[in-house]
């Protein structure tokens, strides 16, 4: 008799299917080859199942939806020593922002702290010119070294 002819796990097995979970994870959380998993998937009493789970996990996401717009409209509001609470209403923003697949990547999110610490040094002169265009309504399109160039061409 198989891991898998047990009804918890078979249960459990169906469950993460359903949610998505990989093969491979599955069967080393239940401690099974992969391929077991994978045939247990493919029988049609467990296509069946896996089915009938996904559509009782959609019936539960308005709530869902509605608990984690509640945790985020809170958050402002959440006492800084409630930090249980801080927690979990930051990771259910996080996980809203990543579904929705606006939340950056952590290699993006190093990149704009990056891109903000870096600091560009320019001369007086050309800081003047820019204030200058600003004053005037004019946009500032040359860099420090075209703006440069061009001062030098001026006679004197």
């Amino acid at each position: 008799m198989s891991k898998l002819d047990k009804l918890p796990v078979k249960k459990e097995v169906i469950h993460q299917l359903a949610i998505g979970e990989s093969q491979t994870s599955i069967a080393e959380q239940v401690g099974v080859d992969q391929s077991t998993v994978s045939r247990f998937a493919n029988k049609d009493e467990a296509i069946k199942a896996i089915e009938e789970e996904k559509l009782k996990l959609a019936e539960t996401v308005p709530d869902a939806v509605e608990n984690v717009r509640d945790l985020v409209k809170e958050m402002k509001d959440i006492p800084k020593d409630d930090i249980k609470r801080r927690e979990l209403s930051y990771k259910a923003s996080k996980d809203v922002l990543k579904a929705a697949n606006v939340f950056p990547s952590p290699q993006y999110a190093h990149n704009i702290y990056n891109d903000n610490r870096q600091q560009v040094n320019i001369t007086p002169e050309y800081q003047e010119f820019i204030d200058f265009k600003s004053n005037n309504g004019e946009p500032v399109s040359e860099t420090e070294a075209e703006w440069k160039e061009s001062v030098n061409q001026i006679p004197s």
